[in-house]
């Protein structure tokens, strides 16, 4: 086998290899491994570009052997010129023109091996471009998702930490009003002791009265007994050394009472000492006014379009009650104490939990709020915004027919205090396991969120007035209750961008468990110590 066969049979060989490796880059799994399979193609490309110039150099060497032959044999013809040499010439040189016809075969097929291996470079380069675009699509792609993810994080941390400036401020708010609450009490407290110092003063001065006023009487008492006693000896001195003599003796008498004109006198002039009055401080003791419990007149459940039930709701009565703190009360915000009229109205008797809510959010696509992990069914939702409370309020009206909506700070006063005068509904003490607060005595006291229906409801039969979550009411802040109407079921107007929000939290301390306690926020403010209840209009 001549060598240039040899070459042609490798050449053939690693074209064959070329167009596997080259089907095996187009169903690579994964664009390293296309680009692996296209260096390792681009590899016999270089070898069989060698192998082609080793075959051009062999039949370059090929046809000067031909040519040289060629001569010889025209050299050789001259010289001798027979019949038999002419036909071995003939011979050789048919051989010689079918050598080189099969060496042109050879080299078209070189060529068209030249040229398939042109565009197997030409593909590869694209298959390379393509890979290398790939790999660079793929990179821009994970570093789009990895700033999403980075986006998403940081906006987690703003909302991690908006959520943890609002408690803040509502803790310093809560240190501020305790504060307030304390200097007021150091106030009251210096006020109660001056007045009993004073009490003690006036007490020392009328007891001083007292005695100055005896000491006179008892000087005045001596006189008269010492007139008496020197009018009397007199007399006597005078009736045994003059007995015979009437007239004179009478004349005597008169003159001796005529002479002691200033003693009767002193006494008509003294009048009688005024006697001391001891006044006594009454005691100090609450008169409850005697009122009339606030009890609902119906309970019932709206059906829902979509299914189910809406929140359970108690119909109360039209009326009018005292809202607001007394004058003595140091919280300025729940002031002045007013008269208000209400129309009848209907609220939900609990506060409005998560398994009501995530219906709501289920059916509207809203995103579900967080529920820290103390669970979701029956404890009153949290993380929520004003907003999202009166979108709720609105999906109820969609589904059930009725108007729903927040209740004002009016309704939810009437409602909680439910006709108590009393600090809390129960009573003037906290007591234990009435409610869950800071410090109320429950399983649950200043850690987390109670269940609804936990404890018992005031007499209107709501639950949770007092502990538990704060609530958001309708109403729009204003700093006090200086000019409140006396008429209307909300006072409109007012710094709308807060909202009031009502009650307590599991969170607060005594100090902030009464039923006026007033607090103010933002409308996008979610926390985990707000909730919120509804009202339907009647």
């Amino acid at each position: 086998m001549s060598s240039i066969t040899q070459a042609k049979a490798e050449a053939q060989k690693l074209i064959k290899r070329y167009n596997k490796l080259q089907a095996e880059a187009r169903t690579a799994d994964s664009a390293a491994e296309a680009a692996r399979k296209a260096s390792e193609a681009e590899k016999l490309v270089s070898q069989i570009s060698s192998l082609q110039a080793a075959i051009s150099k062999l039949q370059a060497k090929d046809k000067e052997e031909r040519e040289a032959v060629a001569k010889k044999i025209k050299g050789t013809a001259t010289v001798n010129l027979n019949e038999q040499e002419t036909k071995k010439v003939e011979e050789e040189k048919g051989l010689l023109e079918s050598r080189i016809a099969r060496i042109e075969d050879a080299q078209k097929r070189t060529r068209a091996q030249i040229d398939q291996l042109n565009r197997a470079k030409a593909e590869l380069a694209r298959l390379k471009t393509e890979a290398e675009q790939n790999v660079a699509r793929e990179r821009r792609a994970s570093d789009e998702r990895l700033q999403q993810e980075i986006a998403k994080l940081i906006k987690k941390k703003e909302l991690e930490q908006n959520d943890l400036k609002q408690e803040l401020d509502v803790i310093r708010e809560q240190a501020r009003k305790d504060a307030d609450l304390l200097k007021a009490q150091r106030d009251a407290a210096r006020a109660m002791m001056e007045k009993q110092q004073q009490l003690e003063r006036e007490k020392l001065r009328a007891v001083r009265s007292r005695r100055a006023k005896k000491g006179l009487w008892i000087s005045i008492i001596g006189a008269l007994v010492g007139s008496i006693v020197i009018i009397i000896l007199a007399l006597v001195t005078s009736i045994f050394d003059k007995a015979p003599v009437i007239g004179p003796t009478v004349t005597t008498i008169k003159r001796s009472w005529a002479t002691t004109p200033s003693q009767s006198e002193t006494v008509s002039k003294i009048s009688a000492p005024e006697p001391v009055v001891h006044k006594e401080e009454p005691a100090a003791r609450e008169v409850e006014e005697v009122v009339e419990p606030l009890r609902a007149s119906k309970r019932y459940q709206d059906p829902l379009k979509s299914g189910g039930s809406g929140p359970l709701m108690v119909k109360l009565p039209e009326g009018t009650f005292l809202m607001g703190a007394k004058d003595s009360s140091p919280y300025g915000d729940e002031k002045p104490q007013h008269k208000v009229s209400l129309q009848g109205f209907s609220i939900s008797a609990y506060e409005i939990t998560f398994s009501e809510y995530d219906v709501f959010a289920n059916a509207t696509g809203r995103a579900f709020p967080k529920d820290n992990s103390w669970g979701r069914g029956d404890r009153p939702v949290i993380n929520v915004s004003y907003d999202d409370a009166v979108e709720y309020a609105k999906w109820l009206t969609e589904q059930s027919g009725y108007q729903y909506r927040l209740p004002s700070e009016r309704e939810w006063e009437y409602a909680a205090a439910a006709g108590t005068k009393t600090d809390y509904w129960w009573g003037y003490k906290v007591g234990r396991n009435q409610a869950n607060c800071g410090v109320c005595g429950s399983q649950w006291d200043g850690q987390q969120t109670a269940p609804v229906g936990s404890f018992q409801p005031n007499s209107a039969g709501l639950y949770d007035t007092i502990g538990n979550v704060m609530e958001w009411t309708s109403t729009c802040y204003r700093s006090s209750y200086q000019g409140a109407p006396s008429f209307g079921n909300n006072w409109e107007g007012g710094d709308c961008s807060k909202r009031i929000v009502r009650s307590s939290s599991f969170r607060s301390s005594e100090s902030s468990l009464r039923t006026t306690k007033r607090e103010k926020y933002s409308s996008g403010s979610r926390i985990d110590t707000l909730g919120f209840r509804v009202v339907r209009v009647d």
